[in-house]
This record gives C-alpha cells, structure tokens and sequence, in this order.
C-alpha cells in the first residue's frame, strides 16, 4: 500500500525539518517547496492527499495560495492546514467563515505531535502492507474471538435464565416461608394471650387454694377446739354420770330427797340438752 503524500509549503527550514520529521517515521511521503507557485505546480503534478501552507512565503501570501487550491476543479478537495508564525487567532477565525476556508489552523510554534495529530485527523493513519496483513490477522483473530465469545456469552444466558429459574422458585419459598413465619408468629402472640389468661386463671386459683387452706387451717384449729370442748363435756357429762349414779343411791337411801334429786336430774338433763 503506498504511502500517503503531503505537500508542505513553507520558506521556513526549520519547520520543513519539523514537519518531515513527524510525518516520516509514520510512513507519509513528505514534498516539500518554498514558495506559493512551485508549491501549487508541484500539486498539480503530484497530487498530494494533504497541503500544508505556511502564510509568510517568499513570493506571495498562504491565503492566496490555499484560495488558488480551493478554486482549482482537480485540487479543490484535497485538505489544507494554514500555519503561521504572525497571524492572530482572529485572523483565522475570519478566514474559517469563507468558503474558501482551510480545514485545519496551525500557529507557530507547535510540537511534532500536534501536527501529527492533525494530519491524521484529516487523511488517517498511513499503514504499510505487512502492517495491514497483520492487522488483518489481528482483525480475523478477533472475530474468532468474538465468535468464541458469542457461544460463551448464549451458555451464560442460558446459566443465567437458569439461575433466574431457581433464583424465582427460591424466591417464591422464601415468601412461603414468611408467610409461615408470620402465621407462626400470630399464633404466638395468640399462644401469649392465652397464656396469660391461664396464668390469671393459675394466680386466681393459687389465690382460692391460698383462702381453702386459710380456711382448712381456720376449720381445723376450730375442730381441734371443738374436741378439747367435747372432751371437757364428756368429762363433765362422767362426772354427772357419777354424780347421777350417787343420787340414785341417795334416792334409795333416802326417797325424802326425791324431790331434790328430781331438781339435779332436771339440772343434768339441762346440761346434757346444751352439750
């Protein structure tokens, strides 16, 4: 593939030097010429892909010259840079609004990297054929490459709508399993109810026991009085007993005393009545 050519048109070495030197080593083709009509006959002849014109030349102006490039039928197309070491940046932004416009503008100075840039830019990178066979190469390992990932690409999207499968019915447990959990946790709270009405219902109980057995206790210590006052009376009633039975004897003995022994008996029967 052969390699791009630019014109440069610029009375200035120092620059030729520098533009040369950038444009070389990426493989462009470097005309160079000093004035404004060689410059312009050695397009003619050449047929550059890029003009570069410095606007300080010895015979004429570099607006003349690119306006002379721009209304030729054959060089009209072909993209110019303006430089300049004098002009203002005023001056070239008036000139962008003619139709005779440059494509790009330059002041002086600049780097061999800037202008690369812009020559580039304009007419693209310039590659010879064993870099474009390698690039080809390159090109077609890409694909390759990209084909390979393509096939790895549709297994992950199919691991993936698996995984979105499972993540789905996982998901859809998780919500059962909350709603169980939430039932479970309404039962407790109901359980909780219940537990304290058994728990009111256990202290009320306690509470009854607590009055039984202060009763039982009260009842049994009443018993216990009520068997000391029983045993009292069936001492007393042994002991009327026996006086009963040594009345009757006096009754035998003495039947004048029948009536005194009909009072005590009364007083007796009196007693036994109460007890």
């Amino acid at each position: 593939m052969p390699s791009k050519r630019v014109l440069l048109i610029d009375s200035d070495v120092e620059y030729q030097a520098l533009v040369t030197n950038a444009l070389e080593p990426a493989n462009y083709r470097v005309i160079t010429s000093i004035d404004g009509e060689g410059g312009f006959q050695l397009a003619k002849k050449e047929k550059p892909d890029l003009v570069i014109i410095a606007i300080e030349l010895q015979d004429s102006n570099g607006y003349v010259v690119s306006k002379r490039f721009r209304e030729d039928e054959k060089l009209k197309n072909i993209p110019i840079i303006l430089i300049s070491r004098d002009a203002k940046p005023k001056d070239f932004e008036q000139h962008r609004k003619l139709k005779i416009r440059a494509d790009e503008y330059l002041l002086k100075p600049f780097s061999e990297e800037v202008i690369l840039s812009k020559v580039q830019n304009l007419i693209g990178f310039h590659i010879t054929e064993k870099e474009f066979e390698l690039m080809q190469e390159h090109l077609n390992s890409m694909i390759q490459e990209k084909i390979l990932l393509d096939d790895r690409i549709n297994t992950l999207e199919k691991e993936n709508e698996e995984l979105k499968s499972r993540f789905d019915e996982f998901q859809k447990a998780l919500n059962q399993s909350k709603e169980k959990e939430a039932d479970l946790i309404k039962q407790l709270a109901e359980n909780k109810e219940h537990t304290k009405v058994i728990d009111k219902w256990l202290t009320e109980a306690n509470e009854v026991k607590s009055r039984l057995q202060k009763d039982n206790d009260k009842l049994t210590k009443e018993n216990t009085s009520m068997k000391m006052e029983i045993e009292q009376l069936h001492k007393q009633l042994n002991e009327l007993n026996s006086a009963l039975n040594a009345l009757k004897t006096q009754i035998d003995v003495n039947n004048a005393n029948m009536e005194k022994v009909k009072n005590l008996l009364g007083q007796a029967m009196m007693i036994l009545t109460k007890g």
